[in-house]
């Protein structure tokens, strides 16, 4: 089925001093392919714009202790903070690229995370590092502890996301985005484009060699199945790596083929969060799913291009970057 839905939304524009907020009414497609979508969305649904103008929105992650929202703004080298009370702000600045005279565009973080200690951790794409951020997150300052930027001797090529295994673990995907040229880059010193286990012992270890493109990444509820996008071109798909106790991988299987989907409009799959009850909100191309826990698409919501999410803490708002803006989607209490 098929309907139309007004969406109230508010806009801040990020902008010097200002301050203004307008609120307006706007008409968003969303498809219904099943019925279990309006377990989480339904025509009551709202998303607000929290903030425009933008150079390319990524990486959100909701912190609890700072009751805020984090994200990479990956073309302007900072991390965003939002929260009810003071709207938007810079969080920190520079977010992941060293200074120096690089016309390199993709300079800042990407994925974010907080480890077991409560700690930043910054995908810092273009310095092709993963890091930690060494100021606590009530005082942040641009100072990083490098954790991975070598694999056997050769430069990794450019942390995208990453999540954080309950062990203390943290997988991340290492495509080429962060390098001039993409996957044509003259940097490129690695033979693929993986999948990365950092292990609490520093070793690191790849997950998997043979996806395309690998970028979003996400964990079950319970930890045993790690998912990644593959945002090649002409693929739109999610694989599903299962993990044994020890956060080893055992098999991987394809979990979504959104390759249909290409032609409604522009992105990817790309970033995605695991709602408790395992259902998942992912990017595709132009806009966002919900995924079943079998992979099946219960229904989506045209937004144009979408690159990652987060929820907040009580699981009421789901977060939503894309390239120039940030929204929220109210979404329903589900157990």
């Amino acid at each position: 089925m098929r309907y139309i839905i007004p969406i109230l939304f508010s806009c801040f524009v990020l902008a010097p001093f200002s301050d203004a907020i307008s609120a307006h009414l706007i008409e968003a497609e969303v498809v219904v392919y099943d019925d279990r979508f309006y377990k989480f969305i339904d025509a009551n649904s709202q998303i607000e714009i929290l903030a425009t103008e933008l150079g390319w929105a990524e990486g959100p992650v909701w912190i609890e202790s700072i009751n805020s929202l984090l994200f990479s703004d990956v073309a302007a080298d900072k991390i965003y903070q939002w929260n009810e009370a003071k709207g938007l702000s810079v969080y920190l600045y520079p977010s992941g690229h060293a200074p120096d005279n690089s016309n390199q565009l993709w300079r800042g973080s990407n994925g974010l995370a907080i480890d077991e200690n409560g700690s930043l951790l910054l995908a810092q794409q273009s310095n092709r590092t993963l890091s930690r951020m060494l100021a606590p997150i009530s005082n942040p300052a641009p100072d990083y502890e490098v954790l991975a930027s070598q694999y056997r001797g050769k430069l990794i090529n450019s942390p995208n996301d990453l999540v954080v295994h309950q062990s203390g673990d943290i997988y991340f995907t290492d495509p080429p985005y962060g390098l001039a040229g993409f996957e044509n880059s003259p940097d490129i010193e690695m033979d693929f484009f993986g999948v990365f286990r950092l292990t609490r012992d520093g070793d690191l270890i790849p997950v998997s060699r043979r996806i395309d493109m690998p970028n979003g990444i996400a964990l079950s509820s319970d930890q045993s199945t790690l998912y990644v996008s593959n945002s090649a071109k002409n693929k739109a798909q999610i694989m599903a790596i299962e993990l044994d106790h020890q956060g080893n991988p055992e098999r991987s299987r394809l979990f979504f083929d959104g390759k249909y989907l290409i032609s409604d409009g522009p992105g990817s799959t790309d970033g995605m969060v695991v709602h408790p009850t395992d259902f998942l909100f992912v990017s595709i191309p132009n806009g966002l799913g919900i995924l079943s826990p079998e992979g099946e698409l219960l229904g989506k919501i045209a937004l144009g291009q979408v690159t990652n999410m987060a929820l907040n803490d009580t699981v009421s708002h789901l977060f939503i970057t894309s390239p120039k803006r940030l929204m929220r989607l109210k979404i329903n209490n589900v157990k």
